[in-house]
């Protein structure tokens, strides 16, 4: 994650530093549930004028494709919907 981040940041940035910060289960509509991980931190990137830098908060988040207990895929299988619960 970290060096796709990299990648899209300007030339010359410096002090990078970001984190997953925990994990969260999203439940989408039809019902399914994927895991979903917070990943922030921030970075020192150079200012447009030219002298100094700023600092620019990283926060994105990654959803997993497959399951990581099971390894289905996260996608739900259209099945026949069942009154039992």
């Amino acid at each position: 994650m970290a060096e796709a981040i990299k990648k899209d940041l300007p030339e010359g940035f410096s002090g990078f530093s970001a984190s997953l910060a925990g994990y969260v289960l999203t439940f989408t509509n039809p019902m399914q549930t994927r895991l979903t991980i917070p990943y922030e931190g921030d970075v020192q990137v150079p200012k447009k004028s030219g002298n100094g830098f700023k600092r620019q908060k990283i926060k994105t988040s990654i959803q997993a494709k497959y399951c990581p207990f099971c390894g289905e895929p996260a996608a739900a299988k259209q099945e026949p919907h069942s009154n039992e619960c």
